[in-house]
């Protein structure tokens, strides 16, 4: 049995996420996922640097210190914060957190994220500039 309808087929613009703004910044949160490649990718060659010798590494070191691997490494930080940021909001949400037959809101444990993430910064920090 054939017919002569033709079905219904929406069309879909290559630009279609660009019209609401909670697509817009899905998009551009998961668009962090390109900075992070940058970094491991620059992490990889700096551990090959470092296991070739004080050579190397010195001209590993001289890399970083382009202004253009400095900015690059700018946009990744930033990039990192706003996934870390949304990663934070997200995940306290997923779970349900009950105290004494009471649902937690996810704001404790969003600042308890935050709490343990600036900690660990700062020892690290500490660790890498004072040691």
């Amino acid at each position: 049995m054939t017919t002569k309808r033709k079905p219904y087929v929406r069309t879909m613009t290559p630009t279609w996420w660009q019209k609401l703004g909670f697509y817009r910044f899905y998009m551009i949160r998961e668009g962090t996922s390109v900075p992070t490649v940058w970094f491991s990718i620059l992490l990889i060659c700096g551990l090959f640097s470092l296991k070739s010798g004080p050579e190397s590494w010195a001209g590993f070191v001289s890399f970083l210190q382009n202004p253009i691997v400095i900015i690059l490494n700018l946009i990744t930080l930033a990039a990192a914060l706003l996934h870390t940021k949304t990663w934070f909001e997200l995940a306290p949400k997923a779970a349900n957190i009950i105290i004494k037959d009471e649902k937690m809101g996810p704001e404790p444990v969003i600042k308890g994220l935050w709490a343990v993430t600036i900690v660990a910064t700062v020892v690290i920090l500490f660790i890498a500039l004072f040691w």
